[in-house]
């Protein structure tokens, strides 16, 4: 008789015990699919937050005050400063978008907007750059921006860029004009219905003292058949060196600085530049 208590006993607590299982698990199940929808939704937010702040993360924007803007050793910029607002986007690896322009604190109405599309290969010693160069005359009404036909205000440029050495800062980039306004002139400066083709060449060094960053550039110009780079068809233009510095002005504020020496030449010009980044 006791025995068969024992076992009477030991038979209902493990049905207890399935039953008890059995319940666990059915919450347990119930509180997964219920909970499933908030938890995807979660996931999700932060999937969409983490894609939102990659996105931002890749736009870069600022601007520059320029004492002159001198481009490519040639005075763009009359006599007085210039602001020169930019930004970037890197979209993909290696790849980036912008607008960069130029507009003179004085009263000429001549300015600058840029826009253009870069690549970089992946060990950034190889770089194309396609630059569609437009200068607006803001004392008109319509400057035509959409105008691409061959003799409008645009210049379209390719540029490539290379850093033959792994351990020597040194580049050499080469520029040509394909298409726009940069046509052939003949001896009275009239346009002719031929593309110039004036060419850009640089070479490049940077290096360092102590905190001021240092570039070392000299540039020249051939096939100049329209003037676009001065009177020279073929020439030295752009001779000089960038010195740039970080200043500090609070415990999390520095101010980036730079100063230009600049020699052209071909014009006998010589231009010394400063320039503040924010």
């Amino acid at each position: 008789m006791r025995r068969q208590t024992q076992k009477y006993v030991l038979k209902k607590k493990f049905s207890m015990k399935t039953k008890i299982r059995k319940i666990s698990i059915k919450i347990i199940l119930f509180l997964l699919l219920f909970s499933s929808p908030f938890l995807l939704h979660a996931q999700n937010d932060s999937i969409r937050k983490s894609k939102i702040k990659t996105f931002f993360s890749s736009i870069d924007l600022g601007t520059d005050l320029k004492s002159r803007y001198i481009w490519r050793g040639i005075n763009l910029g009359g006599h007085t400063p210039s602001i020169q607002p930019y930004i970037e986007y890197n979209f993909a690896k290696g790849w980036a978008i912008g607008v960069w322009g130029a507009y003179s604190l004085g009263e000429q109405p001549n300015q600058e907007v840029d826009t253009y599309i870069s690549y970089t290969t992946s060990n950034e010693r190889l770089n194309f750059t396609f630059t569609n160069y437009f200068f607006p005359d803001y004392s008109l009404r319509n400057n035509h921006y959409f105008d691409f036909s061959n003799d409008s205000g645009h210049v379209l440029e390719l540029m490539g860029t290379y850093f033959p050495f792994k351990k020597i800062p040194l580049s050499f980039s080469v520029a040509t004009n394909f298409y726009g306004a940069d046509k052939q002139v003949d001896a009275e400066r009239n346009p002719l219905d031929k593309q110039s083709f004036s060419t850009y060449i640089e070479a490049n060094y940077t290096t360092s003292m102590a905190t001021v960053g240092l570039d070392f550039f000299v540039a020249g110009v051939i096939n100049n058949k329209g003037k676009y780079y001065g009177d020279d068809e073929n020439a030295f233009i752009n001779i000089g060196m960038t010195a740039s510095k970080d200043i500090q002005i609070t415990e999390r504020f520095k101010l980036p600085v730079d100063t230009s020496l600049i020699f052209n030449p071909s014009q006998g010009n010589i231009y010394i530049v400063f320039g503040i980044s924010l």
